[in-house]
């Protein structure tokens, strides 16, 4: 499976809740079986946010968090 593709079916099941790097690495990591690299997860979360299929959200209390976009469903519904 294409490592953006199942990134954003991550994000989708969270239904909208915010959710971390790690935290997405370790879900794609479970859901494909495929032994992606941190670095190699957020590089892709970074061109899914330049494309507009995702948004990185930082705050001080949380961290850097990644939400999905409407782009980013419609991308998933293809």
């Amino acid at each position: 499976m294409n490592l953006q593709r199942a990134i954003l079916q991550v994000l989708s099941d969270t239904k909208g809740h915010l959710m971390t790097t790690e935290a997405i690495h370790s879900q794609v990591r479970l859901a494909t079986g495929q032994d992606k690299t941190l670095t190699e997860t957020k590089a892709e979360l970074e061109a899914l946010e330049r494309k507009g299929h995702a948004k990185g959200v930082t705050h001080e209390d949380y961290g850097h968090r990644w939400v999905i976009t409407d782009a980013g469903t419609l991308r998933l519904a293809e």
